[in-house]
């Protein structure tokens, strides 16, 4: 049984009742993450169309095309998994900014074009 407070310990059917409610919003959280991530990701695609430029994913995914270089040997050059910069170039994510120093030295460009598109 699960202590509630100093004084009262759950009944094992209150324990049933948490266990079944956590269970449900364990399954729940990688569903509400991946829409999470998915309206961060539009947000920054209408910000950066309002503002006439690109998103950091649009302009890491030109940079490692315009190198000729696949997902898997710029993230293996930057330190980080294949899946992470795919959501760096879907724009589902925002890279840290240790994370986007070296994904600048892995596609060959400085950190200012990597984060605002102009030198």
């Amino acid at each position: 049984m699960k202590r509630v407070t100093r004084d009262r310990w759950l009944t094992p059917a209150e324990a049933d009742k948490y266990n079944a409610v956590r269970a449900e919003i364990e399954a729940e959280k990688p569903e509400i993450s991946a829409r999470i991530r998915q309206r961060m990701a539009e947000q920054r695609k209408a910000d950066a169309t309002q503002f006439g430029g690109q998103t950091v994913g649009q302009r890491i995914r030109a940079a490692r095309e315009a190198l000729g270089a696949s997902q898997v040997n710029v993230a293996t050059a930057a330190g980080i998994s294949p899946s992470y910069l795919s959501q760096l170039e879907q724009d589902e994510r925002d890279p840290a900014l240790s994370i986007a120093a070296r994904l600048a030295r892995a596609l060959q460009i400085s950190l200012d074009d990597l984060a605002s598109g102009a030198a």
